[in-house]
C-alpha cells in the first residue's frame, strides 16, 4: 500500500450512517462505513470495532496496466481478496469481485479492502469513473431469480452508487406488472420480486435501513410495499430500495463517496476534482 496513504489519521473514520444516499453540497463531511482501524505499520491494520475487535491483518495491494487487486492476510494465509478492472486504463476502475473467507463474513473487512483498493487508484490517477460489476450464479436458485452478493450491493449503496439502470424510470407505477416478496434465505433478506414490461423485466431489489444501510429482514417491510407501490416510489427515490444489479457512481452519489473516502478536507477537495460522475 501507498506510504502517502498512511499519513493520515490511519483510521477509517467518520459519522454514523444516517442519512439517505443523496445529501445537500456542505463542504467535506467525514462518514464512517465500516470498522474502525489503524495501521500497524506500512502493510498492516489492528480493527478497533465489533467482532474482530484487536484482531489483526495483513494488507498487500498489486496494481497493473488494466487491473488491481487487493489482498487480505491473517496468520500468512489469504482470508479475502478485492478484484477490480481499469477500463479504460488509468481512468476507469470496475470493481467486480470482493471476497471474504467465509468465517469472517459479516465484519466489514469487504468494505475495508474496497475502501483501500480505491483510495489506492484515486491516489495514482488524475481522473476517474467509478462502477460496479455484479457476477452472478447461473443457479441463484430453484425458481432462478433471487437476491444476489447482497454484500456488494450494501458495499456499493454505502458508497453511494445507485444503480447502473434508470430504475426510477423503469419502475414507474404504469411500468410495473406484478410484485411478489421472496422469503430470505442462506443468509441472505428477503426481497422483492418486481415484474415490468420493458428490459430486464424482472427487478430484484432489497431494502435498507435508514439508520443503519444494512439490509432489513423484517418481512413485514416487504409485504408492505408489496401492496403499496407508492411506498416503493418514495423508499426507491432515497436509495433504499436497492435494486441488484450493475452499479455507477452518478452526480447525485459523488459528494457521499468522496466524505467516505478521503480523511480530510484537503484530500477530499482533491479525490472530488478526480471523480467524474457517469
Amino acid at each position: 500500500m501507498a506510504v502517502a496513504q498512511r499519513q493520515r489519521n490511519g483510521l477509517l473514520s467518520g459519522l454514523p450512517d444516517s442519512e439517505p444516499v443523496t445529501t445537500a453540497s456542505r463542504g467535506w463531511v467525514p462518514r464512517r462505513v465500516g470498522p474502525r482501524f489503524e495501521w500497524l505499520d506500512h502493510d498492516h491494520i489492528c480493527i478497533f470495532d465489533g467482532p474482530l475487535s484487536k484482531r489483526k491483518f495483513g494488507l498487500s495491494t498489486d496494481i497493473r496496466h488494466n487491473a488491481a487487486k487487493v489482498l487480505l492476510h491473517e496468520d500468512s494465509h489469504i482470508v479475502g481478496q478485492v478484484e477490480i478492472e481499469r477500463d479504460p486504463p488509468g481512468k476507469g476502475i470496475i470493481l467486480w469481485d470482493v471476497a471474504v473467507r467465509e468465517h469472517l463474513r459479516g465484519n466489514g473487512l469487504a468494505t475495508i479492502m474496497t475502501w483501500c483498493a480505491f483510495r489506492e487508484l484515486l491516489a495514482i490517477q488524475d481522473s476517474v469513473t467509478l462502477r460496479i460489476r455484479m457476477v452472478r450464479s447461473l443457479k441463484p436458485g430453484p425458481l432462478g431469480v433471487g437476491v444476489q452478493n447482497i454484500g456488494m450491493g450494501v458495499i456499493a449503496a454505502r458508497l453511494g452508487f445507485r444503480p447502473e439502470l434508470p430504475m426510477e424510470k423503469i419502475m414507474r407505477r404504469d411500468n410495473i406488472t406484478g410484485i411478489e416478496v421472496l422469503a430470505g434465505d442462506d443468509g441472505n433478506p428477503p426481497a422483492l420480486k418486481i415484474s415490468v414490461r420493458c428490459f430486464p423485466l424482472v427487478v430484484i431489489a432489497f431494502v435498507l435501513s435508514p439508520d443503519t444501510m444494512k439490509p432489513i429482514s423484517d418481512n413485514r417491510i416487504y409485504h408492505q410495499l408489496e401492496r403499496d407501490d407508492h411506498l416503493i416510489q418514495s423508499w426507491l427515490h432515497q436509495g433504499l430500495l436497492f435494486v441488484n444489479g450493475n452499479y455507477c457512481l452518478h452526480d447525485s452519489g459523488v459528494e457521499r463517496f468522496v466524505n467516505v473516502i478521503a480523511t480530510d478536507e484537503e484530500e477530499a477537495a482533491l479525490f472530488a476534482r478526480k471523480v467524474q460522475a457517469l
